[in-house]
């Protein structure tokens, strides 16, 4: 289920003629989001539902399927209403998250510096909030997104290699010479104009 996020609606420039209800509903959702992100740096990205009890769980569901209601129907008060139960379950599952002694998030990066660029590399990709917070200013990439770059530049010679020679070490990927780049080649036949 995606979290509802403030989208600062007020703005007619971004986002056209929006009513006073639309704009309230937003503004009441910016105390929410802002909690949201918070609880994303600290847990990591919609981890902390999956922490806590059972209950707790379908208690924070019940409430975003509230909220959720509330900002499908544009009415500000049921809005203002679902936030604050969301805000005390988000409180609560925090509370109850530690008092289980689960582990904040504190990924570890490998980092890696390649012609001017350091990249750095985290297991879980829901973990980017505390990453960035942890490493601001460095690129950073989950492992799902490195082997998705992977398959992208797949070479069926380059995987050969590294599994007949371990240790083998990729160092400069070159680009293929097109074929259609000879062929917009002038031709010279020769002659004079």
């Amino acid at each position: 289920m995606k979290r509802p996020t403030h989208q600062k609606k007020y703005d007619t420039l971004l986002h056209g003629q929006t009513t006073a209800a639309q704009v309230r509903c937003d503004m009441v959702l910016a105390p929410f989001d802002k909690a949201c992100r918070e609880m994303d740096i600290r847990w990591g990205v919609n981890v902390l539902p999956e922490i806590v009890s059972v209950e707790s769980a379908d208690k924070w569901a019940k409430a975003m399927a509230g909220l959720n209601a509330a900002i499908a129907s544009e009415d500000p008060d049921k809005v203002k209403f679902w936030v604050e139960i969301c805000l005390r379950g988000l409180t609560a599952m925090d509370a109850e998250a530690v008092s289980l002694g689960r582990p904040v998030s504190d990924p570890m990066i490998w980092e890696h510096e390649y012609e001017g660029q350091v990249y750095g590399i985290i297991a879980d990709g829901r973990e980017w909030p505390a990453a960035y917070a942890k490493r601001p200013g460095i690129a950073i990439f989950s492992m799902r997104e490195v082997a998705v770059a992977l398959q992208a530049h797949k070479n069926v010679v380059v995987n050969a290699a590294k599994l007949a020679f371990p240790g083998a070490e990729v160092v400069a990927i070159r680009q293929k010479k097109r074929h259609d780049d000879d062929l917009n080649d002038p031709i010279d036949f020769g002659g004079t104009e």
